[in-house]
């Protein structure tokens, strides 16, 4: 059962508070010399969660029974080894855990514990679940796992839209006339829905992508030019090539250029993982932070070859990449450089980028389909030679890793970093 969540939001409910045991340091356990037979039992031996898109999340259940003649206490329940970070699990209400999330068993007495797994990387994610209490009876759950999975979206200016991997298609505005065209798109983070949003400030929501407004009938100083989802899907901004920015349900306004002389237009924005801000970024890579949205570098200074067309942060806010429209990639802060395509010829120019929600890998896109793929962000086709027409935007269906906004390990990277002496940006 697929859970919807506050994308990277924990997934702990109320009960026992998961704690992460290495391995090693409980080799035995199942043999504790005070254990003399079997107190409780769990319902099952495994838990297959399928494919779970990076940055969502999804459930499963099982009990927990005492089946001796005496009360029994469960004082932990525990992940070991493997990818023990995507892992978690918690008591339901009725167990009446106490504040240190212990809860007891009467003889005879069962408690639902809800298992959640949140993938922090591409691939095959296992680990075993252990249930520690007063008794030493140590039941386990040998073989917990679940595959981490990804897609990504293109649309093109008349609001057709291309999905790859697991991006679920949840139509688009093929045949529709158009008043302005589309100039990007926004999923939900849940793998769910997404928005398009046209140049006037028109907005079309697909899947569980709510309708909270729109600036289709406004009289709009300059166009609207992208769009970025709150935290919970429960509202978005749009930006303006002024910097101006309108905000529809949940979002917050944290401040704008509206007010301010440019010296280029906006291209884009990108909302900071918590919700709490937001980058604009212009065409000269002058970068714009308001509310919790940290300043890390800028182009601004510097002498581009071709002008900035988008950006994207790194999971946990802490950096960001632009990109140009001939390929070239600027990293600032904690964002990582994976390669660039500004030593390439190009058919058509990059227009948007999009990055891995584990913050490995990232994505650009030209108008004319054509997909380009760094690090360990995957390939699953593109949508030159699909039907579409001038492409404007991309997005990822999923959203920034709790394990990577938490900075805990995910086997998501080398460790390496970037080469001694590395540049921060890259491109001709």
């Amino acid at each position: 059962m697929r859970i919807r969540v506050p994308r990277w939001a924990a997934a702990g409910v109320a009960g026992v508070v998961v704690t992460v045991m290495p391995l090693v340091g409980v080799a035995g356990v199942g043999t504790d010399a005070g254990a003399t037979s079997p107190v409780l039992e769990v319902s099952t031996t495994s838990l297959d969660f399928g494919n779970v898109t990076l940055g969502d999340y999804s459930t499963l259940k099982f009990t927990i029974t005492n089946t001796s003649a005496s009360t029994d206490i469960v004082t932990d329940i525990t992940t070991m080894g493997g990818a023990e970070y995507d892992f978690s699990a918690s008591s339901e209400a009725a167990c009446d855990a106490d504040a240190n999330g212990a809860f007891t068993l009467a003889a005879g007495a069962s408690c639902i514990v809800d298992v959640a797994f949140t993938p922090g990387a591409l691939g095959d994610r296992a680990t075993d679940l252990l249930v520690i209490d007063t008794a030493h009876s140590y039941p386990s759950i040998p073989d917990v796992s679940g595959v981490g999975t990804i897609g990504y979206y293109q649309v093109d200016a008349q609001g057709r839209v291309a999905h790859f991997g697991d991006a679920g298609f949840f139509g688009d505005l093929s045949g529709t006339p158009l008043n302005k065209p589309i100039v990007g798109i926004a999923p939900t983070g849940d793998d769910g829905g997404y928005w398009l949003v046209a140049s006037d400030g028109g907005i079309f929501n697909y899947g569980d992508a709510g309708f909270y407004g729109s600036a289709g009938g406004i009289r709009l100083n300059q166009p609207i030019v992208g769009m970025a989802a709150t935290l919970d899907a429960g509202g978005y901004w749009l930006v303006a090539s002024d910097g101006g920015i309108f905000t529809y349900g949940d979002a917050q306004f944290y401040g704008s250029t509206g007010a301010i002389h440019l010296n280029k237009p906006i291209v884009g924005m990108a909302p900071t993982p918590d919700g709490g801000g937001y980058w604009l970024v212009a065409s000269d890579g002058g970068i714009f932070d308001y509310g919790d949205a940290g300043f890390y570098g800028s182009t601004g200074a510097m002498h581009l070859n071709q002008p900035i067309v988008g950006m994207a942060p790194t999971p946990d806010g802490g950096g960001y990449w632009l990109v140009a429209s001939d390929g070239g990639i600027f990293s600032y802060g904690d964002a990582r450089f994976y390669g660039s395509a500004g030593s390439l010829h190009l058919n058509q120019p990059i227009v948007s980028m999009a990055a891995m929600p584990d913050g490995s890998g990232y994505w650009f896109t030209a108008t004319d389909g054509g997909l380009f793929n760094y690090g360990d962000a995957p390939f699953y086709g593109a949508a030159a030679g699909q039907g579409l027409g001038t492409v404007v935007g991309m997005a990822t269906d999923g959203a920034p890793t709790l394990q990577a906004f938490l900075n805990e390990p995910a086997d998501r990277h080398d460790g390496t970093g970037p080469p001694p002496g590395a540049r921060r940006f890259a491109g001709p």
